[in-house]
């Protein structure tokens, strides 16, 4: 069984996360999950979940608390050591911001949403993004997830070699944790 986003979100379509070690409460609670689970791995039915690399919710603590840091900056420099989440998403001066790039409130500072305003994109080259990440797929993983979809694997980054790195990484982890946990991608692509 595939399960389409399941975590904490603001919309109706659940790919913009506020918590990735969280049950929606539209989908009932964490115990009705673990049930689940166990239900479905009783009949030798295996459960994955769409898991979400690419972005979160602009409602998540770590945009929200980036974004409260570099509105307050003023003209001093960015230091991790104060807000280690600046360094979670792709934070750009106005003068460097592209496509797809947003303001954060009045200050001079845009983020990355590829897919959304509401949907900024994380740094999956950032280590603490990683370790985040990792985190979050153990969680699942532990709790007896089978596997996990990942959403719009062709979004990462614009160069194939560098999605296929991250992929990489990820696939290295979680079978490093479950050796036969299932992982399928999304890529829509025409190579005509």
């Amino acid at each position: 069984i595939w399960l389409m986003p399941i975590m904490p979100s603001p919309t109706y379509h659940k790919y913009d996360t506020t918590d990735y070690c969280g049950i929606d409460s539209e989908y009932g609670t964490m115990e009705d999950f673990k049930k689940f689970l166990e239900e479905c791995h009783k009949r030798n039915i295996h459960v994955i979940i769409d898991f979400m690399m690419n972005h979160t919710s602009a409602k998540h603590k770590w945009f929200e608390e980036a974004c409260n840091y570099l509105e307050e900056l003023g003209k001093e420099e960015v230091s991790v050591e104060k807000c280690p989440y600046v360094e979670y998403y792709d934070f750009v001066k106005e003068e460097d911001a592209e496509a797809n790039y947003y303001q954060i409130g009045n200050s001079k500072w845009y983020y990355e949403g590829s897919f959304w305003d509401q949907m900024p994109d994380l740094d999956l080259y950032s280590e603490a993004v990683r370790g985040e990440l990792e985190q979050a797929a153990k969680f699942w993983l532990d709790l007896g997830v089978d596997g996990f979809r990942l959403d719009g694997v062709k979004y990462f980054d614009a160069s194939d070699e560098r999605n296929i790195e991250i992929l990489r990484w990820f696939n290295d982890y979680v079978k490093g944790i479950k050796k036969d946990a299932y992982i399928v991608s999304e890529v829509w692509t025409d190579y005509t």
